[in-house]
């Protein structure tokens, strides 16, 4: 059901690369700059999703997988666009927040009991937990999570404004998109590929996100790529993978 090995024939014209013993819950990749963690996620993601041809690599396989892979890249952009309603952060968050006919979003998901009346209480159950987790992030600077019911999508709330997602921060924004995305995933297993989510999150929101990400989906294998030791400080030690160790 899940990635278990992976490899990749032909790399950068002479090299080879080899994962066997996959781990089911979460893997950390790690390396320098170059090292070849990218290329890595992009040959799963195009062997399992796309099945088109890079220049990087020969051949790229892994084992038959019958789950989900949703691969998602950092948007590092830069500082004098981070807050336009544009940019590809913000026309990524809002594909997963508001109604969208190809894929399952805040709207589509909250919308499930129409249909469905025996999920109400699952379904609302989970919302809540979901923004009482996303609330933990936003402790020190007073934003609160909430619905507008009128619009049936997603604001923050402070002492004496209301923010909607364009007014918030790249980090927060990336934040949101990142929880929001595996809490859509209903707790069905799943392929998470993330390269570099810590771009643009604060320190301390980077040594939350593993555990975070955990409790939203704990059926959701989690390959990802990243420079920050943030992210594996707080008892993730034993999942990293060095790349290098990866490649002969």
């Amino acid at each position: 059901m899940y990635l278990n090995e992976f490899n990749i024939e032909g790399l950068w014209g002479s090299k080879a690369l080899h994962w066997n013993n996959i781990l089911h819950d979460i893997n950390i990749v790690v390396g320098i700059n170059g090292a070849g963690k990218t290329t890595l996620l992009d040959a799963i993601n195009t062997f399992y999703c796309t099945k088109s041809k890079s220049r990087l690599y020969a051949n790229a396989y892994g084992n038959k997988i019958d789950i989900p892979i949703v691969y998602i890249s950092s948007y590092d952009v830069p500082a004098d666009s981070k807050k336009k309603n544009n940019s590809p952060l913000l026309n990524r968050l809002l594909s997963v927040v508001l109604q969208n006919l190809d894929q399952m979003s805040f709207f589509n998901y909250r919308m499930i009991p129409i249909n469905y009346p025996s999920e109400t209480k699952r379904i609302n159950s989970r919302i809540e937990m979901f923004f009482n987790l996303i609330n933990t992030f936003f402790t020190e600077t007073k934003k609160r999570i909430d619905i507008d019911k009128e619009k049936n999508t997603i604001i923050f709330k402070t002492n004496d404004e209301t923010l909607q997602l364009q007014d918030l921060s790249a980090g927060e924004k990336q934040l949101i998109y990142l929880l929001l995305t595996v809490f859509l995933m209903d707790e069905k297993p799943a392929v998470l590929l993330l390269d570099e989510p810590e771009l643009s999150l604060h320190i301390t929101w980077q040594e939350k996100l593993l555990e975070s990400l955990r409790k939203l989906n704990p059926a959701c294998q989690i390959i990802m790529a990243t420079h920050s030791p943030s992210i594996f400080v707080n008892g993730w030690r034993d999942h990293l993978v060095f790349v290098d160790n990866l490649i002969k």
